[in-house]
């Protein structure tokens, strides 16, 4: 892919293609996804995410603002770390009074899909892995929250088939971003769950997992990618960008890092009105 040098800080030799590390250029955007119309997209960064505690729909909207977004919409959900799937075509979305309340109660669920213009799906993270997905010949977009339990239950491969069942979709057109994650280096994560990893991703998932000793620590972003290949997305459309949230405290929340310190990372897609 030909991903803009300047905000490269490495690529090792041998490294996948499709690997972009970057830091200090948030919000981080899939270059390539620029040339899709209409779209917006981003994994926004620290300084342009949520605080640690509650939030409303008006901090969502102003984080949107610092990313240079404004929609007439914004889709936000109470995540469960499940595979529920939401569209703001048959959910009502929650709304602001004049002091930024929300209004009433926020659907619950981990993954949304949309094909409706100025229309912004948004996810929170610390250390899960938000998952953008679009298809742009369906004019289809779709936002994954993806914790390890979501991840085993299903949720990526839930954001393709309602793309598919919803929009036409198919998966070999979908496009895949992979946003800043706890990765295998720090996600501490118990080796007595690998079994039912592979029950459901096949032996290969194996190594998404480093043993030192008795301590196993999981790299989840490659177990997603994992199931976006397997469930029929193309190796060279998938993109992972960021680094690890736990390892870059100025850059990133992390919940595993801060505890209930931690904000959120705010990463969002939707497709701009009249295109």
């Amino acid at each position: 892919m030909a991903y803009d040098r300047a905000l490269r800080r490495h690529v090792h030799a041998g490294a996948d293609r499709n690997l972009l590390i970057v830091t200090n250029a948030y919000p981080l955007r899939v270059s390539a996804w620029s040339e899709i119309p209409g779209l917006m997209h981003g994994f926004l960064g620290r300084a342009h995410g949520l605080p640690p505690g509650l939030f409303t729909i008006h901090d969502v909207r102003d984080a949107l603002a610092r990313a240079g977004e404004a929609p007439r919409s914004v889709a936000a959900a109470r995540q469960v770390h499940g595979a529920g799937v939401l569209s703001p075509e048959d959910v009502p979305l929650a709304r602001e009074d004049g002091a930024g309340v929300v209004d009433g109660e926020l659907p619950e669920g981990d993954v949304w899909v949309s094909a409706s213009a100025d229309v912004v799906l948004t996810i929170r993270t610390a250390d899960c892995v938000p998952l953008l997905l679009v298809a742009p010949r369906a004019r289809a977009v779709a936002a994954v929250h993806a914790g390890w339990r979501g991840t085993l239950g299903g949720a990526v491969e839930a954001a393709l088939a309602a793309l598919v069942a919803r929009y036409d979709a198919r998966p070999e057109d979908v496009s895949a971003a992979i946003g800043p994650a706890i990765g295998g280096c720090c996600y501490a994560f118990g080796g007595e769950h690998l079994a039912a990893f592979e029950a459901r991703f096949g032996p290969e998932v194996a190594a998404a997992w480093r043993h030192e000793g008795s301590a196993s620590f999981l790299d989840l972003r490659t177990v997603c990618r994992r199931a976006l290949e397997r469930a029929g997305v193309r190796r060279d459309a998938i993109h992972v960008l960021g680094p690890c949230t736990a390892e870059h405290p100025d850059e990133l929340h992390s919940y595993r890092r801060d505890g209930a310190y931690a904000g959120r990372q705010l990463s969002y897609i939707g497709w701009r009105s009249g295109a």
